[in-house]
């Protein structure tokens, strides 16, 4: 069928070219490189980078200077990448475990370089970082601009330091600090002189201050009063106008709510009248939950019983697969003692009919036999073939013997006929127990629909929105409780209606079983070979009597006195007779070899099959066990649960029986409702006239406060702006006396500052060193644990992998992997021919997807580790896709789509595990493609370890060893379901015809 197979795709020139086409598919793709970035920068504070600390503190212009322990301090505030501080041993061992990305070193110089900035030959820090690109090219990227920004923070805190210590030291500026503290001094003089004159003016100030505070006191509670009573009439006014222009809408309001009411009382009735009818309903209800429980109770006990019965039947198969193996190998015996004794009987015929021959002679020469005694040296060899008859015939008479014994164990075959014949199996008929738990069903979903029909026609009726949710609000707690039984009621008709299949689903698994336990003739069996025994029985009695221990005395006798032969004539003639006798006997005695022969195959031929059909049966009673165990519980369960869908119904039945009670109370109070509103409908007008006349005095009143108010605000206005600024200029006359003073202690604390810092600065050196190390105080030196040429180099990995199972799938969609090439072939031919294309196809994608990228300027470290990762990835991706294609068809190709999506972001190809989000480092390690570029980037840039390669390089074989068997099992399925060669890609599977 392989044969065949290839030859079909030769023949088929456009399946052919469709194959050739498939196989170059993912070097066309991989030689487009995907660039995908989604925000990965916005994830880098997990990116794991080890922080070592080995600065030492020194000792700079009397302060202590620690780079280092300042710089660890900066980053665990930073959250830019996820820093680890630990030490250099943990640091590179986590490198080279793949635990971190990069490794940033503060040397214990550091500190030390920073303090050399003043000195004759300053020193820059130098901070390192070491990366490894092969774990994650992007990873390095985002590890050096983290590297940089540290770099610029420290440089930036470093400058700081030195301008701090450096701009005080600048011979500039102590020159004109020796200036201006002479000028401070002249400032000292003068600022005492304006001191005095600030003291006359604040005394003068304080006394015009009191004078206008207190016409400010006097002009308040005017304006206070004035404006309160304003406000009121405001107040007032503006109340009862609102209320004069709502006196409408009340009269309106109360017409709606009178004429509401009306419809309220007529919906209530209805309601009532539909409670009526929901009662009755559920009434019947309640009626039929004992029937149900009585009908689920004998259910269940018959289950029991069947199970019971079944159980017994299960424990005697263990018996009978004995039985039956002892009796075939005991008729193996029997075939093989009887093949010997046949063999015997053989030679003692033909020996004694060449003996018979001679009687005439022995007869008509007696006295030649005197003369000739030396004929008779033939008796001994005829002795000892006698002999051998006689030895083997105690053995072959044991070995039917034991066979006869076991024979018993067939009585067993027929007692488990009997039994199973007694359970009625196939007399169970699940049809009535179904229908009536349907008809239970239905009437629990009918009271439910009742419950909304309720609640449909209040919403229904011209009742205002308020009335119909306080009738509904009134009902709610009956209706929720009427439809929860109701639900539990269809709950528990499903789960028995279920039980009830299931038992249906097993007595259809057992009863070929039972057919086939049902044909074996156990009566015939033991009859024929009861038949059999007899006529061995009666062989062998003819041989021992032909054997006999006397009748092989006596010709020992005759054979010792052959010398005296001439004096015993008589007794020869009575040898003569006895020959002629037992040539007949063994005539017969070989004559029916043949048919013990055959009765012996026979029996040992039926117990063969009945042997061989032992499994089977037990096979089938142990499954109509398990089932029968699995109906006892289900029925069990289902019977316990009847008890709560009967107090649920007559729960939903009294519930029912009250709210039916209380209709008419609910009727009454509606009435009454309705009687009420009019009265109050009636007394509306007056209310709207009174309301009018207080409004009209409201207004009057409120006009003329109005007019006294507004005369107010200019007289307090101006008293209170003069009041202010008099009170401002007195507060601050303690300040400016205060301020004064300050000014001139602080003029001569300056110039004596100044004249001491301008010697300080004109003191200091400066050299063009210095000014280089406030420009350039740090250098960043970077090592790297592996080398990756660039971004299309760190990339190829991710995209090659992607290529192949693409090319996977584009295979499955092109090529009819479900039609068989040659009919009534077996599944594992069909498998065989199938796989075999795929396999061929996948290694050609592989090899020619590298190869070729090589070709066009992909360089590989490992370039024998390429090919192996790529040829193990294409396979398992192969047997994977097709294995879904097989099984599900279509929706078997959509899931290998969906799978590819979850691949690419899930395989960590592009960017760090650490940066994606929960759910793709969840599926991450389970992902073939995953271990396809762990094992790529070794081969091309190194720094993973050639483990890394064995491991992946294994993992996917074995998941490709897992799709294969999986692919072999659902042809098998598809075969026994009569389903091969049919595939909803029509127009695909007819490229090729089925070849007979």
């Amino acid at each position: 069928m392989i044969a065949n197979e290839w030859k079909f795709i030769g023949k088929n020139r456009l399946i052919l070219i469709s194959v050739l086409a498939i196989m170059i598919i993912p070097f066309l793709y991989s030689i487009f490189f995907l660039k995908s970035v989604w925000n990965p920068y916005g994830e880098t504070q997990h990116l794991p980078v080890a922080v070592v600390n080995n600065d030492q503190p020194v000792k700079y212009q009397g302060q202590t200077m620690n780079v280092g322990d300042q710089a660890i301090k900066s980053l665990k505030k930073d959250h830019q990448l996820g820093w680890r501080f630990v030490s250099e041993k943990k640091a590179k061992q986590g490198l080279k475990d793949k635990k971190y990305y990069t490794i940033v070193t503060f040397p214990k110089d550091t500190s030390k370089n920073a303090a050399s900035v003043l000195s004759k030959n300053p020193k820059k820090m130098d901070i390192q970082y070491e990366t490894n690109g092969s774990l994650n090219y992007i990873g390095e990227v985002i590890s050096q601009i983290g590297a940089t920004g540290l770099n610029e923070k420290i440089r930036q805190t470093i400058i700081k330091a030195y301008a701090d210590a450096t701009f005080q030291q600048v011979k500039k500026v102590g020159k004109g600090m020796n200036t201006a503290a002479k000028g401070a001094k002249t400032l000292s003089k003068g600022q005492k002189t304006l001191g005095t004159g600030i003291d006359t003016y604040t005394a003068y100030v304080s006394q015009v201050n009191d004078g206008v505070q207190t016409m400010k006191m006097s002009v308040g509670p005017l304006s206070s009063g004035v404006g309160k009573l304003a406000d009121g009439g405001k107040t007032l006014n503006n109340g009862l106008q609102t209320l004069n222009g709502s006196t409408g809408q009340l009269a309106g309001g109360v017409n709606q709510l009178a004429s509401g009411s009306g419809q309220l009382a007529s919906g209530v009735q209805t309601y009532t009248n539909g409670v009526g009818t929901l009662n009755s309903g559920i009434q019947t209800l309640n009626g039929s939950t004992g029937q149900l429980a009585g009908g689920v109770s004998q259910l269940a006990n018959g289950g029991n019983a069947l199970n019971s019965g079944i159980q017994t039947l299960n424990g005697k198969t263990a018996q009978l697969a004995s039985g039956a193996n002892q009796l075939s190998n005991g008729a193996n015996q029997v075939n093989s003692g009887v093949q010997q004794y046949t063999n015997a009987v053989s030679q003692l015929n033909s020996g004694l009919g060449e003996i018979s021959q001679n009687n005439g002679q022995i007869t008509a020469g007696l006295q030649k036999i005197k003369d000739s005694s030396a004929q008779l040296s033939e008796l001994p060899d005829m002795l000892k073939a006698m002999q051998s008859v006689h030895d083997q015939t105690p053995a072959l008479q044991k070995s039917m013997a034991d066979l006869q014994s076991q024979m018993g164990t067939l009585s067993t075959l027929s007692d488990l006929q009997k039994t199973v014949s007694d359970a009625h199996l196939g007399s169970i008929n699940t049809g009535d127990a179904t229908k009536g738990l349907q008809v239970a069903k239905d009437s629990a979903g009918a009271a439910s629909a009742s419950f909304d029909k309720i609640v449909a026609d209040i919403n229904g009726s011209s009742l205002s929105d308020t009335d119909k949710q306080t009738a509904i609000n009134a009902i709610q707690g009956d209706v929720a409780a009427g439809k929860t039984s109701a639900l539990t009621a269809q709950g528990a008709a499903d789960k028995v209606n279920a039980g009830l299949s299931g038992m249906t689903d097993v007595l259809t698994k057992i009863q070929p079983a039972l057919n086939q336990l049902n044909g074996v003739d156990v009566n015939a069996l033991s009859k024929s070979a009861a038949s059999t025994f007899q006529q061995a029985d009666q062989l062998l009695g003819t041989a021992g009597s032909l054997t006999s221990q006397d009748t092989i005395n006596k010709l020992q006798n005759l054979a010792a006195q052959t010398s005296s032969m001439s004096t015993q004539l008589d007794g020869i003639q009575t040898y003569v007779n006895s020959v002629a006798k037992a040539s007949a006997g063994a005539s017969q005695l070989n004559s029916q070899s043949g048919a013990l022969i055959s009765g012996t195959s026979q029996l040992s031929g039926g117990l063969a099959q009945l042997n061989s059909q032992v499994p089977a049966l037990t096979g089938g009673v142990s499954q109509l066990a398990n089932g029968s165990e699995q109906l006892s519980g289900g029925l069990n369960q289902l019977n316990t649960q009847v008890p709560t869908l009967t107090n649920g119904v007559q729960q939903l039945a009294n519930g029912s029986s009250q709210l039916n009670a209380n209709s008419g109370a609910l009727v009454s109070g509606a009435n009454q409702l309705n009687g009420g509103i009019g009265q109050l409908n009636a007394q509306v007008p007056q209310l709207v006239g009174g309301v009018q006349q207080l409004a009209n005095g409201s207004y009057q009143l409120s006009g003329g406060l109005d007019q006294l108010n507004s005369q107010i605000p200019a007289l307090t206005d101006g008293v209170n702006q003069l009041a202010d600024g008099t009170s401002q200029l007195n507060s601050n006359s303690p300040a400016l006396k205060d301020g004064t003073k300050k000014l001139v202690t602080g003029s001569v604390k300056l110039s004596d500052a100044l004249g001491k810092g301008a010697d300080q600065v004109n003191a200091m050196p400066l050299t063009s060193k210095t000014s280089d190390m406030f420009s350039a105080p740090t250098k960043l030196t970077h090592k790297s644990y592996s080398k990756v040429a660039n971004y299309g180099h760190a990339l190829a990995p991710y995209v090659l992998s992607v290529a192949l199972y693409v090319g996977a799938i584009v295979f499955n969609f092109a090529y009819p992997i479900r039609k068989v090439s040659m009919s009534g072939q077996s599944a594992t031919a069909w498998f065989f021919s199938k796989s075999t294309i795929g396999l061929v196809v996948a290694v050609v994608q592989a090899v020619a997807e590298t190869g070729l990228m090589m070709l066009f300027g992909l360089s590989a470290d490992h370039p024998g580790q390429m090919f192996a990762v790529s040829i193990s990835f294409s396979i398992a991706s192969m047997f994977l896709v097709m294995f879904l294609s097989m099984l599900l068809d279509n929706p078997g190709r959509f899931i290998a789509m969906v799978l590819l999506m979850l691949q690419l972001g899930g395989s960590g190809g592009t960017f760090p595990m650490q940066v994606t989000n929960g759910f793709y480092n969840a599926i991450h390690p389970y992902l073939p493609m995953t271990y396809s570029i762990l094992g790529l980037r070794q081969g091309l840039t190194s720094g993973l370890g050639n483990d890394t390669v064995t491991q992946a390089v294994g993992l996917l074989l074995l998941m490709a060893v897992i799709f294969a068997v999986l692919l072999w099992l659902s042809m098998l399925l598809l075969q026994r379901m009569h389903l091969q060669g049919f595939s909803q890609l029509d127009d695909n599977q007819k490229l090729q015809d089925v070849e007979k």
